[in-house]
C-alpha cells in the first residue's frame, strides 16, 4: 500500500502587543552650547512680534486636533476588533500610528488582526514592536512563537515559546506551541514531553485535545504506532467531532495493517466534514490495501476533485 497522507503536523494552534522604544534622545544636539542671546542688540525697536502668538496657536490646535484623531482612530479600531473587522482595524490603528499614536495595546491587537487573517509575518512583525514596550509579556511572545511557526521560522519559534514559558511557565497553550515549534523541527521526543507537560497542566477542553492529538501526531513520527492511537482515543473522547484525530487514528491503524479500523476512522472523519479532502484520499489508500478497488478509486477521485 502506498504511504497514507500523514496530517499530523497538526492541528492548527491558533489561539493568541510593547512597541520599539522611543529613540534615544541623548544624541539630539545640545542646544546649551548655542550663542548667548542677552548681548545681542536691543529688538525692542523691532516689527512686532505680536502674531507670532497666533502662530503658536495655530500649531496647538493643529496638535490637539491630531491627538483628537488619533484617539478617534483608536477607539474606533477597537470596536471594529470587537466586531471581527480585522481589515478596517488594522488600517484605523496604521492611520492613529502615522499621527504618533504608540504602545503595547495597539502592536499586539494589530498583530492578533492580522494573525487572524493568516498575514503571519506581518503579525510578527507587530508582535517585535510590541516586545520592545513590553518584554516580558508572555502572551505576546507565545503569539509571536506561533506566527513564526507558520511561516517556517522554526527555531525562531522555538525561542520565542521559551521566553514566554519562562515568564508563565504554568500556560498549556504556549507548551502546545512550543511542541508544535519541536515537531517541525524534527525533535519528536522533546515534542512529545511538550505534549505531555501541556496535558499535565490542561487534560481537558479545547487546549487539551490540540495537546492529545499532536502527542499522537508525534509518536507517530517515532514510530510508537500503538502509543499514538491512545492519544488520538483521549483527544475523541473529549471531543468526538474532531476530525483531525480521526484521520490520524487511520493513519496509524493503516501503518500497523489493520485496514478495516483504518476505513471506519476516516470514514467517520469524512461523515462529520464531508469536503475533507486527506481523508478521503487516506480511504481510497485503506480500500486498496484491502483490494477493494472500485471504492478505492471513487474515494481517490473525490480526493482529486477536492484538489489532492
Amino acid at each position: 500500500m502506498g504511504p497514507m497522507e500523514d496530517t499530523s503536523p497538526i492541528g492548527n494552534t491558533s489561539s493568541m502587543e510593547d512597541t520599539s522604544p522611543i529613540g534615544n534622545t541623548s544624541s539630539m544636539e545640545d542646544t546649551s552650547s548655542m550663542e548667548d542671546t542677552s548681548s545681542m542688540e536691543d529688538t525692542s525697536s523691532m516689527e512686532d512680534t505680536s502674531s507670532m502668538e497666533d502662530t503658536s496657536s495655530m500649531e496647538d490646535m493643529d496638535n490637539k486636533l491630531r491627538d483628537e484623531n488619533g484617539e478617534s482612530d483608536l477607539a474606533r479600531a477597537d470596536d471594529l476588533y470587537a466586531q471581527g473587522e480585522y481589515e478596517e482595524a488594522i488600517a484605523a490603528w496604521e492611520r492613529a500610528e502615522r499621527r504618533g499614536a504608540y504602545g503595547f495595546s495597539i502592536f499586539y491587537k494589530k498583530a492578533q488582526s492580522l494573525r487572524r487573517l493568516g498575514r503571519y509575518e506581518e503579525a510578527a512583525a507587530s508582535l517585535e514592536k510590541a516586545l520592545e514596550v513590553e518584554p516580558k509579556n508572555a502572551d505576546a511572545w507565545r503569539v509571536h512563537a506561533f506566527c513564526c511557526s507558520q511561516i517556517e521560522r522554526d527555531e525562531i519559534a522555538l525561542s520565542s515559546a521559551e521566553r514566554s514559558l519562562a515568564i508563565d511557565p504554568a500556560n498549556a497553550r504556549t507548551w502546545i506551541v512550543r511542541g508544535f515549534a519541536l515537531h517541525r523541527l524534527g525533535q519528536y521526543e522533546r515534542a512529545v514531553e511538550s505534549y505531555a507537560r501541556a496535558i499535565e497542566l490542561c487534560p481537558m477542553g479545547s487546549d487539551g485535545r490540540r495537546a492529545w492529538n499532536n502527542r499522537g501526531a508525534a509518536l507517530d513520527n517515532l514510530h510508537r504506532h500503538e502509543e499514538a492511537i491512545e492519544s488520538y482515543d483521549e483527544a475523541l473522547m473529549i471531543d468526538p467531532f474532531d476530525i483531525y484525530p480521526w484521520n490520524n487514528k487511520g493513519v496509524a491503524l493503516g501503518i500497523l495493517s489493520r485496514h478495516e479500523e483504518a476505513v471506519r476512522c476516516f470514514q467517520k472523519a469524512i461523515e462529520i466534514e464531508p469536503l475533507y479532502a486527506t481523508a478521503w484520499k487516506n480511504l481510497g489508500l485503506a480500500y486498496r490495501a484491502l483490494d477493494r478497488e472500485q471504492e478505492a478509486e471513487e474515494a481517490l477521485s473525490r480526493a482529486r476533485e477536492l484538489g489532492l
